[in-house]
């Protein structure tokens, strides 16, 4: 019970700007939710894949763009901030009327050099251009693919994301001059109109249709599933919403329903994708049909995002956790047994940057290979878990690392 309400009041501090408007779960609902979600989830389990520790529930493959975010090499730039549309679902503060600099990470590639420089930095194999809506800026999409094509040729994915409001031949083609992957369409965006992915199936290569997971508009998106079969969609996949401070009320009026964490999913979002992904196996559809949830990305592309930062920062003999978090063993205990410890490892030929004695002399820092020769009935061990975060400028007394991208730009990590 402590546990309990330690992290209810934990979500609390997280979203305290909305938390006591959302519509909760009580606990027998929470029952019956999660009987409905599994039943939904065994009906599935030998007709669909499961990929990155079977957290992605998929019919057919992947594209290469999903494979390369799932294994955190994927940059994600938002070229630009303003929109033509208007989404209920938007995550992001609509009200602002100026174009603000490209960004990514909390950081400003106003210069595509720079950003050229951190993808080189951070050994980045893909990008995917979003917004706002990036075809508004479309001299600026170009000057940036451009710009990544000259430093890492044909082998680096590129795709980019939009809403197909501003589509045409001519762009499409120019894209595709340019050396664009693959293009995504969020549909929904503009009332489930297939014109513009039609238009892209016959001159870029890869044509996918990505939207939220929208309860409401479950029977639309079954009859799409068919259609864009028939018109050459190489990929179709759903994410499930999530609200904001920017899109809550949105959420409200509608009646969802959100789940108790950190990141507040939308239970009925994922209840639709799910029943999608059943529609498309039941019917034989063979366009692949892919399921992303809040969860999901939060787990892997954050493990992505912390292991970026890491290795520019961790100790031989600090270790990295599957989760992308660097784990610190410290061993402390009197000086006698600390020399012990260390002619131990010294008569077992550990190598020297597996260990780091400090100045005190009654502790030391061990790699976890190295506890075999710790005597534990002599010493306490502390075990510390960091977050490598990239920030574009110091914000705190400490920063652990400097790193340089060019003369004239700067990142910093804590």
């Amino acid at each position: 019970m402590e546990n309990k309400e330690l992290y209810k009041k934990e979500v609390q501090q997280a979203i305290g700007w909305a938390y006591h408007d959302l519509k909760w779960f009580t606990e027998k609902q929470a029952k019956l939710a999660n009987k409905q979600r599994d039943g939904l989830l065994k009906s599935l389990s030998n007709k669909v894949n499961h990929s990155f520790m079977q957290g992605r529930v998929h019919t057919g493959n992947l594209s290469p763009g999903c494979l390369s975010c799932g294994r955190g090499c994927w940059s994600c730039i938002f070229i630009n901030t303003l929109c033509t549309a208007h989404c209920f679902y938007c995550p992001q503060d609509r009200k602002i009327k100026n174009e603000l600099p490209p960004h990514t990470d909390g950081i400003i590639f106003d210069n595509p050099g720079d950003y050229v420089g951190y993808l080189d930095k951070f050994n980045f194999k893909g990008v995917a251009f979003t917004g706002g809506e990036p075809l508004l800026a479309f001299g600026r999409l170009l000057e940036y693919i451009n710009k990544i094509r000259e430093k890492f040729g044909k082998e680096f994915y590129l795709l980019v994301f939009t809403n197909g409001d501003l589509v045409n031949r001519d762009k499409l083609r120019r894209l595709k001059e340019s050396g664009i992957n693959e293009i995504r369409f969020d549909i929904s965006a503009g009332n489930y109109s297939l014109r513009s992915v039609e238009l892209a199936a016959g001159i870029i290569n890869t044509v996918t249709v990505e939207i939220p997971s929208i309860p409401e508009d479950y029977e639309v998106v079954k009859e799409c599933l068919i259609k864009m079969q028939k018109i050459g969609v190489s990929y179709f996949n759903m994410h499930q919403l999530f609200p904001s401070e920017y899109n809550y009320k949105n959420f409200i009026s509608r009646g969802y329903t959100f789940i108790h964490q950190t990141n507040i999913p939308i239970f009925e979002s994922e209840i639709s994708a799910l029943r999608i992904i059943r529609f498309a196996r039941d019917h034989k559809i063979s366009l692949p049909v892919n399921y992303c949830s809040v969860t999901w990305k939060n787990i892997f592309q954050g493990k992505g995002q912390r292991e970026r930062a890491a290795f520019l920062i961790k100790e031989d003999f600090e270790e990295l956790t599957a989760s992308g978090y660097i784990r610190s063993l410290l061993i402390q205990g009197p000086l006698t047994n600390i020399q012990e410890i260390i002619k131990a490892l010294r008569r077992n030929k550990c190598p020297d940057n597996l260990w780091l004695l400090k100045k005190t002399k009654t502790e030391i820092f061990i790699h976890g290979s190295l506890l075999k020769y710790v005597d534990f009935i002599k010493s306490n061990l502390t075990v510390d878990y960091f977050q490598a975060q990239l920030i574009p400028e110091p914000k705190y007394e400490e920063i652990e690392k400097e790193v340089i991208l060019k003369s004239w730009k700067k990142m910093f990590i804590t």
